[in-house]
């Protein structure tokens, strides 16, 4: 039986896409670049920023602090509201809270922006600990976020869920031994979900996430 669950932030509990792609139009507006290039660099959500941005355009020879500058120059602080909630997902989180299941977050995003967003969303009491790449040495899909967090609530990988929405979550669960649920709402395509890894389950909404954890938490 599942007794805790780790958590994705971006595009698993929080719908980020919105600011995450304007800051991405304006830094290739800065460099230059057409748009189209978001696709990619889209795909590459799901890894620590300047993992995404080495993959992106390295095979396009550009500087990767000159695309780090660029984007990091979006005003971001002023256009927070354009990160939300998924619907369901707070009455979810809050339900799973008063039934004991001990929560964490396993995220890509640094630690300083993630906690701006807790504390905005008022969802810190709701995890007991979160991994972000500030905290270790080898990102997603590497096991060790879920390693630091099955160290803390000395737990079994076993009784551990991983919820994701990209293939580096899966792949990072697959690699600790943890189970899996993939969620099809956020940056990765069912097609590449399903490709990559073996979930125990997909879902395609907050409801059906909700339906699924029912038969695997106490």
């Amino acid at each position: 039986m599942i007794k805790y669950i780790a958590w994705d932030f971006d595009g698993t509990l929080a719908d980020s896409r919105p600011l995450i792609r304007a800051g991405m139009s304006h830094a290739l507006g800065v460099l230059g670049l057409p748009d189209s290039v978001a696709t990619k660099w889209l795909s590459c959500v799901g890894l620590p920023v300047e993992e995404g941005i080495i993959e992106t355009f390295t095979p396009l020879g550009l500087r990767i602090e000159d695309v780090i500058k660029a984007y990091r120059s979006y005003p971001y602080s002023e256009h927070l509201d354009l990160i939300r909630p998924f619907d369901g997902i707070e009455i979810l989180l809050r339900e799973l809270q008063n039934r004991g299941i001990k929560m964490s977050l396993a995220t890509s995003k640094r630690r300083a922006p993630l906690e701006r967003e807790l504390k905005r969303f008022h969802w810190e009491s709701f995890f007991d600990i979160y991994v972000t790449p500030d905290d270790i040495q080898s990102p997603k899909p590497n096991p060790e976020s879920l390693i630091n967090i099955i160290n803390h609530f000395k737990c079994t990988p076993e009784q551990i869920m991983m919820i994701g929405d990209t293939t580096y979550d899966l792949l990072m669960a697959q690699n600790a031994g943890v189970p899996s649920i993939a969620v099809t709402y956020g940056f990765h395509t069912r097609d590449q979900l399903m490709h990559t890894t073996q979930p125990i389950a997909m879902v395609n909404s907050v409801k059906d996430l909700s339906d699924i954890l029912g038969a695997y938490v106490p």
